[in-house]
């Protein structure tokens, strides 16, 4: 299998079938095929149906600061710094108890 990569980030696209997550906005250029494809199988649609749910100030912060430990997470993983990867492991960790709290996830 020929695996593709984000000339802009690196990432790979076995990267993102493994974690759901792209490195970059032009990830989603390099992998448009599969990315529609992924979705297609998921939501039965490849478009955006519906509203974002009605969050407090409050959540959207917290769901915000959920998506940038992720892809912090990510970071650390592709660069091989373990050692901090396992302390954002820890903060997703207790910010995802709190986003279950809340109904959030």
């Amino acid at each position: 299998m020929n695996d593709k990569i984000c000339k802009n980030c690196g990432t790979r696209l076995s990267s993102y079938y493994r974690t759901g997550m792209l490195g970059c906005p032009r990830c989603y250029d390099a992998f448009t095929v599969e990315i529609v494809d992924t979705l297609s199988n998921i939501q039965n649609k490849a478009y955006h149906v519906g509203k974002t749910p009605k969050c407090s100030t409050e959540d959207k912060k917290l769901l915000a600061e959920y998506r940038r430990l992720l892809a912090a997470k990510e970071t650390c993983a592709i660069e091989g710094r373990f050692s901090d990867m396992a302390e954002i492991s820890r903060d997703i960790f207790a910010l995802q108890e709190e986003l279950k709290k809340r109904g959030l996830i």
